[in-house]
């Protein structure tokens, strides 16, 4: 079999694939050959930028380009390296920093990495923003240029395309270098790790990933030598080589590079608040640094170090600057918009900005590599959303504000994606707010982790709301997107909120309603049938006919699809049979002669039963996963 991928910009990808079989849009082999385009995607270059304040890393930096460096070795004369480094030590430590330094250092080798390298942040340390290795593999192939509708489902299936395009990259003398960041186990950096012994990776962790058979290097704190380098180099960066009131006072400065407890992140604060105060001298921050330290100095955490550098740049911000930084771990995903932040803090784009941009400057907060997005160290965010938490009014109004912007326009947007379609539930006039659908489309992939997290966040009531309405107008961008993980995930989602309730029944109905129309055209009836069945208890509940008759007519059509080409599971095989006993009123009262069993003629409750029983046995007819469905009883209710 041979499946040829979409024609793109700067060349074509095929896949040569062998004794294989066929899974939907996906073709999964045991042979595959993957031909690249000659071009390099872009994707390819995204590391970030390195900091111009580093040093006292010389020795690790060395090493790691020891690992990096390929060798000639083995028959063939290819290129061989150390296949994995990794790199671990504690949080704020600059894991990161030395990671995307090497890396810089060698994509400047020649013949080192042609290829370029792919960076990705796990996020393994936050319950809320880590990323599962299928996830991760999703984004690197989609850096690949590998399109979204031939990327697999399935963990590994991905990762086995996923290897197969790394190893076609070195076998074309293009060798990529993948830095995999924050990574909380070797299980969820695994999968990520090339395999063709040529493609090198460097992966950072809090932890010693011993697990993952990779050359490891501890990476332990700055020396006072190498600190009071960094707060110097920092400040004249900062302010211009004129400014040396770090060098001036050198004894004031060990004392700030001593309280910093030689962590980078703790010394790059220290040096932005002097830098924020052109006349301050070094001896006054360092008096104000020790007076912190003394309280830190009775909490046993691992971040007591850096939590005086935390509070001490917070107090060194205005009121507003204050109020936006509490205000931002709210929005869950992993960066936010300058827009999203205009709506946090109740002010214009413009005010926003110049808040943001000044918390940068502080060091607080770090811009995207796209201008107008901004991120939370994740050790900052837990210190921010600690002091939010002091102002609990504030963060009620600010999270309304945030959850109805998300609302708003995700409903503007998919105005504009189902513009042409005729059947979807809840059609609208398209929105004006986008000029038009591929605005609108980059919107949600701008939003796209912020608004799944919003979603699939903890139910609790003060999200349930948001999350019901997000669902159904976040769902035709990730279908038309290829995102079916996250179309599953938020449908799973609008289930736990259904069967408890979480929101007005009308609401949840609607919401089902629409994610389930979207499963269906993504291929994934039986979990549109299950939604559809929660949204007629719900438009029962609501004692609203017509929509539950919408959900009642969409079920008879996907039970026909399921019953032409698919199987019932026991389960949802169960929960129809019991809806057409309590549901009457969508049972035809007498039975009427029909040419074909598989046509809408007849619905009586012999030709539902009929119907259902015969989608389950499908299960053992098409060799469908026996574990999931173990036949209808005997008797039928």
């Amino acid at each position: 079999m041979t499946d040829v991928g979409d024609a793109r910009e700067g060349g074509a990808t095929s896949n040569t694939i062998t004794g294989g079989s066929f899974f939907n849009a996906v073709v999964q082999g045991r042979d595959i050959t993957v031909h690249l385009p000659p071009a390099i995607t872009p994707a390819l270059s995204g590391l970030p930028a390195p900091a111009s304040a580093f040093t006292g890393r010389d020795k690790h930096v060395e090493q790691l380009l020891a690992d990096l460096a390929p060798t000639i070795g083995g028959a063939g004369g290819e290129q061989r390296g150390v296949p994995v480094s990794a790199v671990s030590g504690l949080a704020g430590i600059g894991k990161t920093e030395l990671a995307v330094q090497t890396a810089a250092r060698a994509l400047g080798q020649p013949g080192w990495f042609p290829g370029g390298v792919l960076f990705t942040d796990l996020a393994g340390y936050d319950p809320e923003r880590h990323v599962p290795p299928e996830r991760a593999l999703e984004g690197l192939l989609r850096s690949l240029g590998i399109p979204g509708e031939h990327i697999p489902n399935g963990l590994e299936n991905r990762q086995r395309l996923y290897r197969s395009v790394l190893a076609a990259y070195a076998r074309e003398d293009r060798r990529i270098l993948v830095v995999i960041d924050n990574a909380s186990t070797s299980g969820q950096a695994r999968p990520l790790l090339p395999t063709d012994g040529t493609t090198a990776a460097v992966v950072t962790s809090r932890h010693t990933l011993d697990g993952l058979d990779a050359r490891l290097h501890d990476l332990d704190t700055l020396s006072e030598a190498a600190s009071i380098a960094v707060l110097d180099q920092a400040l004249r960066h900062a302010r211009g080589n004129d400014d040396t009131r770090f060098a001036d006072d050198i004894q004031a400065t060990a004392v700030i590079a001593r309280l910093c407890a030689g962590l980078p992140l703790a010394l790059r604060i220290a040096a932005a608040i002097l830098a924020a105060a052109p006349t301050r001298p070094a001896a006054s921050l360092a008096a104000a640094l020790q007076a912190e330290h003394t309280r830190l100095d009775k909490l046993a955490r691992p971040d007591r170090a850096v939590r005086a550098a935390f509070e001490l740049s917070y107090r060194h911000l205005t009121p507003d600057q204050a109020r936006i930084f509490r205000l931002l771990p709210i929005d869950p995903g992993p960066d936010l918009s300058t827009e999203a932040a205009t709506h946090l803090a109740d002010t214009d784009t413009d005010r926003a900005e110049d808040l943001l941009r000044h918390l940068a400057d502080a060091h607080l907060i770090v811009p995207g590599q796209v201008w107008g997005r901004w991120s939370l160290h994740d050790l900052m965010r837990l210190y921010a959303d600690e002091v939010g938490h002091q102002h609990p009014h504030q963060r009620n109004a600010a999270e309304y504000r945030l959850h109805r912007h998300y609302v708003m326009k995700s409903r503007a947007a998919r105005s504009r994606i189902i513009e042409k379609e005729r059947s979807t539930p809840l059609r609208e006039q398209a929105s004006q707010c986008f000029s038009g659908i591929s605005e609108a489309i980059w919107w949600f992939k701008e939003e796209h982790s912020n608004l799944i997290a919003l979603i699939t966040g903890a139910p609790v009531r003060s999200r349930a709301v948001t999350a019901t309405v997000l669902a159904g107008f976040t769902a035709p961008y990730l279908r038309t997107g290829h995102h079916v993980e996250d179309l599953l995930a938020i449908a799973e989602t609008l289930k736990t909120l259904s069967l408890e309730r979480a929101d007005t029944p009308a609401r949840l109905g609607l919401s089902l309603l629409m994610v389930s129309y979207e499963l269906d055209r993504a291929h994934y009836k039986l979990d549109a049938v299950n939604l559809l069945m929660d949204a007629v208890e719900c438009f029962r509940e609501c004692e609203d006919p017509a929509a539950e008759a919408v959900a009642i007519a969409d079920i008879r059509h996907h039970l026909l699809g399921i019953l032409r080409s698919g199987a019932l599971s026991k389960t949802c095989a169960l929960r129809l049979l019991r809806l057409i006993v309590t549901h009457t009123h969508c049972v035809d009262p007498e039975h009427r002669e029909q040419n074909s069993t598989t046509s809408r003629t007849c619905w009586c409750r012999g030709c539902w039963k009929w119907r259902i029983t015969e989608a389950n046995k499908n299960i053992q007819r098409k060799g469908h996963n026996e574990l999931l469905v173990h036949g209808l009883p005997g008797s039928l209710p």
